[in-house]
């Protein structure tokens, strides 16, 4: 499993390096965030147990990356995932998709999309002062992420959320709430939040001035940026970040991968599994 694991983070790092020349080339600023600031910090490169990447970027950065994407992306290896252009993607935020691999983790087997080893990008919005400019943000948050019934942690709530986009119609009221999220400008406001993260709303405020200007950080062989203060950052999420955690902890992390299959496609995947079927 440890060589399985090691092959999955070659890949990662692989569509990482992809994904930050594109960037480069095209003037997008961008974070490495969460596990995968922490293993910057404190291993130099993937946390020895980490199976996934994250980045964030503000949402001006974030329309920047789509329209560079449709124009410039390797459309023979990657896909740019998104609500958008794939009707059965469940998440608000995009994921940059190696179509060489296949990657199907076990809580969306059952889901048709395209499946392939990814890394996550986080859209940043400004966040107001006001208490009820908070609130309606927090709820069209919330609403936004009860698009996936893996998100929304309070059963009654998402029972509630699910009811209400029945009735209501579940794509014109995720479009309102969509846009109601990220109508806030992290160039207008001091407080900032990683708005489709599904770890909750107030757990992903941070500061203009925590984030500031990426700065470069050894990652494995290459060099990423990660927000300007970088330990205010984990700190605020994490407490203290350089603590190992228990095994226990560590096994509540992992995804749980169903099928992973670095040499196939998933549309390779389906033709070889459905030739074992027939026989």
């Amino acid at each position: 499993m440890e060589k399985d694991l090691r092959s999955l983070q070659l890949k990662i790092l692989e569509i990482v390096k992809y994904f930050d020349k594109l960037c480069t080339e095209n003037n997008i600023e961008y974070y490495i965030l969460y596990g995968s600031a922490i293993g910057a910090v404190r291993h130099g490169g993937f946390i020895p147990w980490d199976d996934d990447f994250d980045v964030g970027m503000t949402y001006e950065n974030y329309l920047k990356l789509l329209d560079v994407c449709e124009k410039k992306l390797d459309k023979k290896k990657y896909f740019l995932q998104t609500p958008d252009n794939e009707e059965n993607y469940y998440l608000s935020f995009a994921k940059l998709r190696d179509i060489t691999t296949t990657l199907i983790e076990e809580g969306n087997k059952d889901t048709d999309i395209t499946y392939g080893v990814y890394i996550d990008i986080f859209p940043f919005v400004g966040v107001p002062k006001g208490k009820i400019k908070r609130a309606l943000l927090k709820i069209n948050h919330a609403f936004v992420l009860s698009a996936n019934i893996n998100i929304i942690n309070n059963k009654i709530l998402a029972t509630l959320f699910r009811i209400i986009l029945k009735f209501v119609g579940k794509k014109r009221i995720l479009k309102i709430c969509y846009k109601n999220c990220v109508k806030y400008s992290c160039n207008d406001y001091e407080d900032w939040c990683c708005i489709f993260d599904g770890d909750g709303f107030e757990k992903n405020f941070t500061t203009k001035a925590i984030m500031g200007k990426p700065q470069k950080m050894k990652f494995e062989d290459t060099m990423l940026p990660v927000p300007y203060d970088t330990d205010k950052y984990l700190r605020s999420f994490y407490g203290d970040y350089m603590k190992i955690p228990s095994k226990e902890e560590i096994e509540k992390k992992k995804h749980t991968r169903y099928v992973l299959d670095l040499n196939h496609s998933y549309e390779e995947y389906k033709k070889i599994n459905r030739r074992k079927d027939k026989k």
